[in-house]
Parts: C-alpha cells; structure tokens; sequence
C-alpha cells in the first residue's frame, strides 16, 4: 500500500525515526555489518522501501541506489544479487531514479542478469527491462544483444520468465 506524508507522520511514534533515518540507519548496518545474512536481510528491508514511492528520495538521498548498483556490479551471491534486483525494479518506474541508473553505468549489470540461473532474478531483470524500454530509456535497453536474449528467454520453461519476455518483445515490435 502506497502511503502519504500525514500516514507516515502518525505511524511514527513521537520519539521514533523518521523514515530517511531509518533508510539511513540501514545503509550504515549494510556497509558495516561482515554478516552475510545481515546483509541479505538489510538488502531484503531496502527493496521492500524501494516499493513505495513515496520513499524515492529518501531512498535516493541516503544512497540505496548505489547498494544496488554496488551489489549487481560486485557481489556474486544469488541473495543478494536478488534483492538488489527486486529493490532496482521496484523503482524503475520513476523516471529520476531512472535517470540515476542510466548515469551510473548500472544498464550492463542489469541487462547481466537476463542471464542468471535464479528465475525470480530473471524475472525483475526482464521486469526492468519492460519499464526501462517505456521510459526515456527505450533506445538504451532495446539493444540487439537484450532483444536477443528476450527471445531466448520467451522460450523458458519457467512461465512467469517466458511470458514477461514476451511483453518486453511485444513492446519492441510496436514501436518498430
């Protein structure tokens, strides 16, 4: 459920922090913490921010997009790399923060993913791929390479991965 500024302010106890501390509470605990699963469950918490949009800025002033980015550019743990994933496609459909991932070169990691062996991580790349190609980005995400790989994965076994490649190419071919 999407909230407003005056849903927030009475969910927050009179002495509770606000949400871009809590944000930032857990930007600091996932560049600290050497625990693996604190890790995954710090990057878990920030996708789930990442849904509502009224959590955009904040989420953009206290550098989440870059965990994600980081993450899809540096980590090789599935988890993680899921989560960063499903954090990235539930903001792509802002146009800022799509801006933000077209200026910090995250396209290639993103457009990696189309190649992952885990089907929910193929599922929100092939997702962010959908909203990319109808944003400013459509030039950016509608490569060869990326169609190619659309159609190999509209021939997947898993039916959620085969269907969504099919709307992205469905997509494409329209504005052909």
């Amino acid at each position: 459920m999407f909230s407003s500024q005056a849903q927030l302010k009475k969910r927050t106890p009179e002495n509770g922090t606000d949400r871009e501390n809590y944000l930032s509470l857990l930007v600091d605990e996932y560049i600290n913490t050497n625990s693996l699963d604190a890790k995954c469950q710090v990057l878990a918490n920030l996708a789930n921010f990442a849904y509502d949009p009224i959590n955009y800025v904040y989420i953009r002033d206290v550098g989440v997009l870059d965990i994600f980015i980081h993450v899809l550019k540096n980590e090789q743990n599935d988890k993680l790399i899921n989560f960063a994933a499903s954090g990235i496609c539930n903001l792509c459909i802002d146009p800022d923060n799509v801006e933000y991932f077209l200026n910090h070169d995250a396209l290639k990691p993103i457009t990696k993913l189309l190649k992952s062996t885990q089907n929910d991580t193929v599922a929100d790349a092939v997702t962010i791929c959908i909203y990319l190609f109808n944003s400013h980005a459509k030039t950016a995400i509608s490569t060869p390479e990326v169609v190619q790989d659309m159609h190999n994965l509209k021939n997947s076994n898993n039916t959620i991965v085969s269907n969504l490649a099919s709307i992205f190419l469905d997509d494409v071919s329209k504005n052909n």
